[in-house]
């Protein structure tokens, strides 16, 4: 019956994703209205008709977009869009470290860039920029169609505040099942051969006995670690999966989920599923199955180590793409030029949990968001969204992902065939920037027509996980509304639980006295109101 009603459920989020490209490509008619496509197709209109006749500079808020915007004059693509709409991007940099406290600070002192980008839906700081108009509301999109479309999608609808949208979400997926892709762990198959083992793991058991393995034979002299990350925020999307998959979060500190327990309404982190999931984790540390360096290893790190054989397993975001350019293309290509990766290189499928299932990872079927400043002139945020209305429409994301048509692919019937096989980022190093500015889309890059993933080894090896993920693995039950309900303490409440997976992980006391501890810290933070809250307000509204 689960199996049904999971069925049940990708079908309509398959339906609705084919209605929104319907919607997106309904006839070029309606996308030849929106002001994006008219600058992008009518070369020769007069500047008298022409919309953005007047220059404009955009202030941009993205992570390392001062390394991004220094691509643009290699780009020909790039510099065809900005010529069209007469912009030039001014970049205002962030990282990955700093990004969260920037925008904060930016934001308090009056200082926002006109477009920034960030994690902060359900934030208590979010919540503040709207109700003091720090960031601008969108205006009306009937005038952006394509965009409009991609407001369609239910928990991107549901972010609504008073009938008004204040951000566009950075869509990744068509549904959930998907994120299995943003919490991948690559494994050195060769080196796991060399130690004896003999089968690729489907338990976590197996899991554990194949570090093991490794890193007592370490093959290569090198002083293997175990498990590493490419982020620390990543990994509570691995261990969280042996037996509270709910639990899993995208780091921002308002992305967790509630499930029912005992008659009432929770935060799966503190379910009592919680505390075997950490034992786990803490007893794979503790048997040196982690690398014990891994609260300092930054990504670059992260990915050395496990190319050149010093980690014998790694958890990162990205997906098969992250596979391809840091892994492939980056670092084993050049140093393994007669040796296929997916000979030494396999990802790890979700392993069977304590309860039997495989589950993997769940998000949102977006992360991150683009919000425009308060102070924003009306005239420029006409002008970006334009630029966001043509990034997604069927236009284009076929410049964007394929090239230029008769140069990079031609048209067969409905399909597109490469004719230009170089990584796209080679030939056009700025396009990933504006395609991940507006959305990730990164579904698409799922196909055997899509060159994002270079090596077709790879490509191949995706498109076969993610169908073995539809057909294989359970997402368990939780209310997306519950999330995004706003109460007065459930708004001033964080839970960081990358964090406090790491302290755990670190610490000499034991797991179950470590979590005590845990618990105890939020409940001090006000966890039990915000529980008492949600659930009133919950029966109010009827969900049950």
């Amino acid at each position: 019956m689960k199996r049904l009603k999971k069925a049940g459920v990708i079908l309509a989020c398959l339906s609705l994703f084919a209605g929104l490209l319907a919607a997106c490509s309904s006839g070029n008619e309606k996308a030849a209205e929106s002001p994006a496509a008219n600058a992008a197709n009518n070369t020769d209109t007069a500047a008298d008709d022409n919309p953005y006749k007047d220059p404009m500079e955009i202030s941009i808020a993205f992570w390392d977009v001062e390394a991004e915007v220094a691509k643009m004059d290699k780009d020909p693509i790039m510099q065809q869009i900005l010529k069209k709409f007469n912009i030039k991007i001014k970049p205002v940099n962030t990282t990955w470290d700093d990004y969260a406290q920037k925008i904060q600070m930016w934001a308090a002192s009056g200082q926002l860039p006109d477009v920034f980008a960030i994690d902060a839906v359900g934030t208590q700081y979010q919540r503040k920029w709207v109700s003091q108009g720090v960031v601008a509301s969108l205006p009306d999109l009937t005038k952006y169609p394509n965009l409009a479309a991609y407001f369609e999608a239910p928990d991107i609808k549901g972010l609504a505040v008073d009938g008004k949208h204040y951000t566009i979400p950075r869509r990744m997926f068509p549904s959930v099942d998907w994120s299995a892709l943003d919490r991948l762990v690559y494994y050195r198959w060769d080196l796991a051969q060399k130690a004896g083992i003999t089968k690729e793991p489907e338990t976590w058991d197996e899991f554990k006995a194949m570090l093991d393995a490794i890193v007592k034979a370490d093959p290569e002299g090198k002083k293997i670690t175990g498990l590493t990350a490419s982020q620390v925020k990543m990994i509570g999307g691995l261990f969280w999966l042996y037996g509270n998959p709910v639990a899993t979060s995208d780091g921002s500190g308002a992305d967790f989920k509630w499930i029912k327990e005992d008659g009432k309404f929770i935060p799966a982190v503190f379910s009592k599923n919680a505390l075997p999931a950490i034992q786990n984790m803490k007893d794979m540390y503790d048997h040196n199955l982690i690398d014990p360096d891994i609260a300092l290893t930054s990504p670059d790190t992260a990915y050395d180590k496990f190319a050149s054989g010093k980690a014998a397993a790694m958890i990162a975001g990205g997906g098969f793409m992250n596979l391809d350019q840091h892994i492939y293309t980056k670092r084993w290509a050049n140093s393994n030029p007669n040796v296929n990766i997916l000979d030494s290189v396999k990802v790890l499928k979700p392993l069977v949990g304590p309860d039997g299932e495989r589950s993997h990872a769940i998000f949102k079927t977006y992360w991150s968001e683009s919000y425009f400043s308060g102070k924003i002139d009306p005239k420029k945020l006409d002008r970006i969204l334009a630029l966001y209305d043509y990034v997604l429409s069927p236009e284009g994301k076929a410049l964007l992902t394929y090239g230029i048509e008769g140069v990079d692919y031609k048209v067969e019937g409905d399909k597109k065939v490469i004719l230009d096989n170089r990584p796209r980022i080679e030939k056009y190093p700025a396009i990933g920037f504006l395609k991940d500015l507006v959305a990730y889309e990164t579904a698409s890059n799922y196909d055997m027509n899509s060159p994002i993933i270079s090596n077709e080894d790879i490509r191949q090896e995706a498109v076969n996980y993610i169908d073995w993920i539809m057909n294989n693995t359970k997402i368990p039950d939780y209310d997306i509304r519950l999330t995004y309900m706003s109460t007065p303490a459930k708004d001033k409440f964080t839970v960081f639980d990358h964090d406090d997976l790491l302290n755990i992980m670190l610490s000499k006391d034991s797991a179950e006295q470590s979590w005590k501890k845990v618990v105890d810290g939020y409940k001090a933070k006000g966890l039990d109101k915000m529980i008492e809250e949600v659930n009133a307000k919950a029966k109010e509204e009827g969900i049950e």
